[in-house]
């Protein structure tokens, strides 16, 4: 529950005849991480040989899902039924088929983009009413072009006496001039009178006769096109379930065709090392055993011969699905290595506290449980839905501060009572925070010195576990000095304890930094400012919450709907619940942000490294086929 399970490594020392039937058993065992292994006197195994030509079909197999439209895959389809799928009798003929219609689809494509081109241009010209089959003579040229509304002069008084022109407008700015004259009459630069020239598409009658043939050829091939799409849905509705359990069958045959590459091998032989829950190991060894005899030979290393070898194993953690959702984000951040704590369960106890504090209002508890619900509902899995989870398990401390600082909405309890015309009724005193700021102060650093201890105290524990006894008395000692450092200001600032009390933390803070010292060195103390910062860290948790509380109360004294609105209460109470709701929203937001840092950052830096790699098995997720 608090430390990773234990990991001890298998060395296996096998024949090249079983290393296919080695591979298999791993996989159908399904409860091993296999190690990289490296050595400069034996080489690494090469791959199976049937390697290339699985990753060639799933190279294949992978094109042709990604041309086809997705279909939801609601049944697993047995591997002899995917093995005659994949047969190149079959498999040749769809990726014929759909090679074929893919091409002609293309082809209709770039035939619509050329017509819609096209189009573009004889929308232009559609202007004119002009049949321009009269101009396709030897003896006449034409130019079209544009030109803007003010340079129009230039132009038309050089065409003037040379060549018939016509104009029409295009938009606000520009002109369109279709300009005829004989060949070789003209031999003006067009350009220098600031006509921009168009190419005249070929067009045989009028512009919009001709516009009319290039709709009808459009959909002509849209309606070519409709019919190839059936044909591929056609297609993806007969295989694409086959095809998808086909490529998770093959990225699993080709990991484990590949998975030799992991080994060392000799002409004869091959060697591979794995990492195990040690608990599981005589279970393991058996399985083995059962299917090799005396034909593979088994080594085993427990979890002190790691330690020993300063060897790090992957980690693994066991929680219960409960927890599981704590864990998920924990390992987001940063996994524990295999030889440290397990930060989940302090992460679960801690984080839901520090956002409740900040969060601290009763309504808004439930707003954020029905919120995360809500959450939770859209994301059955990935780490949104564990953010959920957590969400909720947070909003129970949140109505529960609710409760101790009387706030609802901003409201206390006595001032609902008051507005809904009960009067005179005080259930308790709650420590409201816009006028108990000094004491939630004290508190929100009070709180802060516990965590730092308890973090100081899981780091002497983490320190004694691996033997370290000078790093295991340095973090008691920083222990010692979160003390004095607590007794001190408190005393100063609150009057908390008698200052009697400063003499004698004086003198153990004097003996705590001896082991600071010995362990870290002198620049060890200079990390005193920096747990001092830590610990006033905490002051977030009152100056975040604040913000909501003020905001929360500025809505109920501006924008209360009350009776007294009269018509205006139609406007004031969309806005006043969407006020609370946005205001709900940005302090769940901030408390899950600053609960977060308060617990990686702040709390976490005393005990925990992290970098550690999650144990992953060699296994795999069977969902779209079965044996």
């Amino acid at each position: 529950m608090f430390w990773p399970a234990k990991m001890s490594k298998v060395r296996l020392i096998g024949l090249k005849s079983n290393l296919k039937k080695t591979i298999e058993t791993l996989e159908e065992y399904g409860g091993v991480e296999i190690k990289k292994l490296s050595s400069k006197e034996i080489e690494n195994s090469k791959p199976l040989e049937e390697n290339a030509s699985i990753v060639a079909k799933l190279v294949k197999t992978e094109a042709i899902l990604n041309s086809l439209e997705k279909r939801e895959v609601t049944a697993r389809i047995r591997v002899n039924d995917l093995k005659d799928f994949s047969k190149e009798k079959n498999f040749g003929k769809i990726e014929k088929q759909l090679e074929k219609t893919i091409e002609q689809i293309d082809e209709i494509n770039n035939k619509i983009e050329i017509l819609k081109d096209e189009k573009v241009t004889l929308k232009m010209f559609a202007h004119f009413d002009i049949d321009f089959s009269r101009f396709n003579t030897e003896s006449i040229e034409l130019v079209a072009g544009t030109v803007s509304r003010g340079n129009t002069s230039a132009l038309e008084s050089a065409l003037k006496g040379h060549a018939n022109f016509t104009r029409k407008p295009t938009d606000k700015e520009k002109l369109l001039y279709l300009i005829a004259f004989e060949k070789n009459s003209f031999n003006k630069d067009f350009s220098s009178l600031g006509l921009d020239k168009i190419q005249i598409p070929s067009i045989k009658t009028k512009p919009k006769a001709e516009l009319n043939k290039v709709d009808k050829k459009i959909s002509e091939l849209n309606r070519e096109k409709t019919g190839l799409q059936k044909e591929l849905d056609e297609i993806s509705n007969k295989n694409y379930s086959n095809l998808t359990a086909l490529k998770e069958y093959l990225e699993a045959e080709s990991a484990k065709a590949s998975l030799p590459e992991s080994f060392l091998g000799t002409e004869h032989s091959f060697i591979l090392e794995g990492y195990l829950p040690e608990k599981n190991f005589e279970k393991f060894n058996k399985f083995i055993k059962e299917k090799f005899g005396k034909r593979t030979y088994i080594q085993y290393f427990s979890s002190e011969t790691l330690e020993k070898n300063h060897e790090l194993a992957p980690t693994l953690t066991e929680h219960s699905p409960l927890v599981k959702p704590f864990e998920d984000l924990v390992k987001f951040v940063s996994v524990s290595k295999s030889n440290e704590l397990d930060t989940t369960m302090i992460f679960l106890v801690f984080f839901p506290v520090f956002y409740g504090m900040i969060v601290g209002d009763f309504v808004y508890g439930i707003i954020s449980f029905l919120m995360a619900k809500a959450i939770l509902g859209k994301f059955p899995t990935g780490i949104m839905n564990s953010v959920s989870k957590v969400w909720i398990w947070g909003s129970i401390p949140t109505m529960i501060f609710g409760l101790i600082f009387d706030e609802f909405a901003g409201f206390s309890h006595h001032a609902i009572f008051e507005l809904i015309g009960i009067h005179g009724i005080h259930l308790y005193h709650g420590y409201e925070r816009l006028h108990n700021i000094e004491f939630i102060l004290a508190a929100s650093l009070l709180l802060g010195v516990f965590t730092m201890a308890i973090g100081f105290l899981l780091g002497f524990i983490n320190a004694a576990k691996h033997g370290d006894r000078k790093h295991a008395l340095a973090k008691l000692g920083w222990f010692g000095v979160v003390l004095f450092g607590t007794i001190l200001i408190t005393t100063l600032m609150f009057q908390t304890f008698p200052q009697e009390y400063i003499l004698p933390t004086g003198i153990l803070f004097g003996i705590s930094i001896i082991p600071i010292i010995l362990a870290e060195g002198v620049i060890g103390l200079l990390e005193i400012p920096t747990a001092a910062g830590n610990i006033l860290s905490f002051a977030r948790i009152l100056a975040v919450g604040l913000v909501g509380v003020v905001i929360a109360s500025l809505l109920n004294d501006l924008s209360f709907p009350g009776i007294d609105k009269g018509l205006l209460l139609i406007i004031f109470l969309p806005l006043y619940i969407f006020g609370h709701l946005f205001n709900a929203f940005l302090a769940m937001f901030e408390a899950l942000i600053q609960g977060a840092r308060l617990n990686f950052v702040e709390f976490y830096s005393k005990f925990h490294e992290g970098g550690g790699q999650e144990f992953v098995p060699f296994k795999f997720e069977k969902k779209y086929f079965k044996d």
